[in-house]
C-alpha cells in the first residue's frame, strides 16, 4: 500500500497501479478532485492541499477521479501552451516554505481506465515535512482534518513552528580549561536542543597559538555527530605568560540534520572574554601588577 509519509513512496508514484493503491474514499492521507474542476479552482485546491498535507505529515492529492478514487475522464495534459506538470510546479511554488513532493500523470494508453484521449489523472504526493508551518497562496495555514483540508488556528500554527524548532539542530560554542590540565584552553561545540547535527565540518584559518605546529595553516575537523550526548571539545591554545591576551578567531560550521538539509553557521570566539579575568595561570596576576607599576612609572616620568 502506498504510504505518503515515506519519502521513497512519494518519489516513486510512477511505479504505482492506479486501480490497486487508491482507497475507495478520501481520508486524512488522500484527497480526490473530479475531472470537472476548473483550472482556477484546481490551483487553489492544490495550494491548500500542499499546505495541509505538509503541515499534517504528508498525503496524496489526486485529480481526475470521482469520490471513490476511480478515473472520471481526466484533466487536460496542458494548460494553454504550458504543460500540466509545469503548471502544477508553478502553483506549488507559491506555498512557503516549499517541501518535498512528486507529480505523476496516468493516461489511458490501453489500460481500460476511464481516461479520455489527451487527458490524464494527476497524482501529487506530499512528503512529511520538518520545516513547517507551510503557508498557502492565500496567506493562510492549513491542516488535514479527516478527509478535509481546513484552516489551522493560531495555536496549531505555533505548535507546528515549535516542532520545527525541536527538529532543527541548534549549535553553540563554549570555551573551557581542559580537565586535568588547566594550562590548556579547549573550544567546545555543543548542541542546545535534542536535534542532532550530522556530519559536522569545523573549519578555521585563524586559531591562536595552536598546540601542534603542523596545523599553523588552520584546522579542519570532520565529526560524525554532535548532540546533547556527544559534544565536541578540542584543544586550541596554551595559557602562557608571554601570550596572556589571546586574539579573536573565527569558526565555521557546516552540518546536516536527519532530513539531510544543510546548515552553515559562523561565530567568533573571544577566549579572554568567555573565560573572564581568571584566564591566566595563577601567577599571571603578579605579571599584570608588575606591568601596571611599569606603566605608572612611565606616566610619572
Amino acid at each position: 500500500m502506498f504510504d505518503p509519509t515515506k519519502p521513497n513512496d512519494i518519489l516513486k508514484l510512477e511505479d504505482l497501479d492506479l486501480s490497486e493503491f487508491l482507497p475507495s474514499a478520501e481520508d486524512d492521507r488522500h484527497e480526490y478532485k473530479s475531472s470537472a474542476i476548473k483550472n482556477e479552482g484546481l490551483g487553489d485546491k492544490i495550494a491548500k492541499a500542499a499546505s495541509g498535507f505538509w503541515n499534517s505529515g504528508g498525503g496524496l492529492f489526486v485529480v481526475g477521479v470521482d469520490g471513490n478514487g476511480q478515473p472520471d475522464g481526466g484533466i487536460s495534459l496542458n494548460v494553454g501552451r504550458q504543460s500540466r506538470r509545469d503548471w502544477i510546479d508553478q502553483v506549488i511554488s507559491q506555498v512557503t516554505p516549499k517541501s518535498a513532493y512528486a507529480v505523476h500523470s496516468i493516461e489511458d494508453n490501453g489500460c481500460g481506465c476511464n481516461i479520455e484521449p489527451g487527458k490524464g489523472v494527476f497524482l501529487i504526493g506530499f512528503g512529511e515535512s520538518e520545516i513547517g508551518p507551510h503557508m498557502a497562496n492565500d496567506h493562510r495555514y492549513y491542516i488535514r482534518a479527516g478527509a478535509h483540508t481546513v484552516p489551522a488556528n493560531h495555536f496549531i500554527v505555533e505548535a507546528i513552528h515549535a516542532r520545527r524548532g525541536l527538529r532543527t539542530p541548534l549549535l553553540s560554542n563554549i570555551v573551557r580549561r581542559k580537565p586535568g590540565n588547566s594550562g590548556i584552553i579547549q573550544l567546545g561545540i555543543v548542541a542546545l536542543n535534542a536535534a542532532a547535527a550530522i556530519n559536522v565540518s569545523v573549519e578555521s584559518d585563524t586559531l591562536p597559538n595552536l598546540l601542534t605546529s603542523h596545523m599553523e595553516e588552520g584546522v579542519s575537523l570532520q565529526v560524525p555527530i554532535i548532540s546533547e550526548q556527544f559534544p565536541l571539545f578540542f584543544d586550541v591554545c596554551e595559557l602562557v605568560l608571554d601570550d596572556y591576551i589571546h586574539p579573536l578567531f573565527s569558526i565555521k560550521l557546516t552540518y546536516f540534520d536527519i532530513a539531510n538539509r544543510t546548515y552553515q553557521q559562523s561565530f567568533q570566539v573571544d577566549i579572554d572574554r568567555q573565560l573572564g579575568p581568571n584566564l591566566s595561570l595563577d601567577n599571571g596576576y603578579d605579571r599584570i601588577e608588575k606591568e601596571l607599576k611599569n606603566i605608572a612609572k612611565v606616566i610619572k616620568k
